[in-house]
């Protein structure tokens, strides 16, 4: 088990307004200036930094630049209402990349990606119980070195996980995770129980290594939670309609957050259409809206019934570039 993070009296405070928020009572308000996304910023084992797109493997990254800066002992940092957060590499899809897609780094485009690994579902039963495990080792070397070098100053967090319809998009394609829905019903529904259950297995490995705050968690938006959280989320139900995903990807995704003792499903202001199923029973525990800029989302007024909806049955967070007008209006 990690160690435990200490906390000032403005940190006790917060601590109780984040409990409250969970409750749905009460409000929290950060600003911060987010860069548009740019060149990737990608630190090679041999101390250069990489200049052209390549395929990367583990041994290829120097872990000592990803691991960052090392502080001197403190108190957890506060920013706005939320806690300071320090997150393992999240430019890399490591749930992907653990389950055996390759994962080219795009470096003026600013991405990485994973290639899919099933052409056809006669592949997957060859690929199902095998882990890269120098991608896996590497995640949890790095999440204990952050532990060690944030020195309680920043609250070391979930990398970022995708749900389960995003990785049945990346290890399938769109078009094999659509089809099989309809022509291989059998093969899909073991697929999405096996990545699943390999979720969880990267996800509890994380926790295991993340120093306690007061006993719980902080989560990658920078909100405390009484016990273990996990940040999911549904991106590639944009392929799907609302009961396609109901029936086939939200229960391996609520399977998911049962994993642990809270859970936030992130979600895109442009593809809101699973929110009913997501608000329906218990889990996730909260949601949370990043504000997709015009014409990939709507302004943020329409936004209006949806939200409230959201917030008659769970937690909210809306995150995204907003004016000045456009905080006040949704305060």
């Amino acid at each position: 088990m990690a160690h435990s993070i200490a906390l000032d009296a403005e940190g006790e405070a917060l601590l109780q307004r984040h409990a409250a928020w969970w409750r749905k009572e009460g409000l929290l308000v950060s600003v911060s200036d987010s860069p548009p996304l740019g060149k990737l910023w990608l630190p090679l084992a041999d101390g250069s930094l990489a200049e052209t797109d390549m395929a990367l493997r583990p041994d290829d990254l120097d872990v000592d630049r990803l691991a960052g800066e090392r502080y001197t002992p403190g108190p957890l940092q506060v920013r706005g209402d939320h806690f300071e957060t320090t997150t393992p590499y999240v430019r890399i899809p490591w749930v992907e990349a653990i389950l055996g897609a390759p994962i080219w780094a795009t470096i003026q485009g600013g991405s990485m990606r994973s290639h899919k690994i099933v052409e056809r579902w006669d592949d997957w039963p060859a690929l199902a119980e095998q882990k890269d495990q120098a991608w896996f080792g590497l995640l949890r070397r790095l999440t204990e070195e952050m532990a060690v070098r944030s020195a309680g100053r920043l609250a070391v967090v979930q990398t970022l996980m995708r749900g389960a319809s995003d990785i049945a998009e990346a290890l399938l394609g769109h078009e094999l995770m659509c089809f099989s829905i309809y022509d291989h019903p059998q093969q899909l529904a073991r697929f999405l129980e096996q990545v699943t259950s390999g979720f969880i297995q990267i996800l509890q490995a994380q926790m295991e290594r993340i120093p306690r705050v007061a006993g719980g968690v902080v989560s990658p938006f920078g909100i405390w939670a009484a016990g273990t959280v996990v940040r999911g989320q549904c991106d590639a139900s944009a392929f799907l309609s609302a009961r396609h995903y109901a029936d086939w990807f939200l229960p391996h995704d609520i399977r998911m957050c049962q994993a642990v003792d809270y859970s936030i499903m992130h979600l895109h202001s442009g593809s809101l259409h699973t929110v009913p199923a997501l608000i329906e029973g218990a889990y996730p525990h909260a949601l949370q809206v990043t504000l997709d800029p015009a014409p990939s989302g709507p302004p943020v007024t329409e936004l209006l019934p949806i939200l409230r909806r959201v917030l008659e049955h769970k937690p909210l967070i809306v995150e995204g570039p907003l004016s000045e007008a456009e905080v006040d209006w949704l305060l």
